[in-house]
């Protein structure tokens, strides 16, 4: 097995949400114009017991968050420092990601210009397409200076 890119606790430093809200469990790999992360959907996954008791299904709009964060992981690994803001977005539903045993993958093409990062992400449960979602996220650097220092 290839070691993650990055695990959950390397996330943490980037600014990204925290606690429940940060949607990636792992970083595969990185590379100038793409991204490959997972995000592990158990049975007890926190979300479940709130979306839809008994007939659970995984929320478009934290499909769209999770979207949203593997494009600013790519930005800071590509050294792009600062606060990461969904600019534009729009989402394709094609089947619902429910509880199971192995990862919602999601593999990101990437192009930026300066501050600003366009992304196609593709959501895949078992191989199968369950979503693709287009953004624009925009760094906005931290600090009046510009230094886009992480936060503490």
């Amino acid at each position: 097995m290839t070691a993650a890119a990055y695990a959950r606790t390397d996330l943490e430093p980037m600014y990204l949400p925290v606690g429940n809200m940060l949607q990636i469990d792992r970083a595969i790999s990185v590379n100038d114009h793409a991204i490959v992360c997972e995000m592990d959907v158990p049975p007890s996954h926190w979300v479940f017991a709130l979306h839809f008791p008994g007939d659970p299904i995984y929320p478009g709009c934290l499909q769209v968050e999770a979207a949203g964060q593997v494009v600013a992981i790519w930005a800071w690994h590509k050294g792009l420092r600062g606060k990461p803001r969904l600019a534009r977005v729009s989402a394709e539903f094609e089947q619902p990601i429910r509880p199971q045993p192995g990862p919602v993958v999601f593999s990101a093409k990437i192009r930026h210009r300066r501050h600003i990062c366009l992304g196609t992400v593709e959501l895949t449960v078992g191989g199968v397409r369950a979503a693709t979602v287009e953004l624009a996220l925009a760094i906005v650097p931290d600090g009046a200076n510009g230094s886009g220092e992480p936060r503490p």
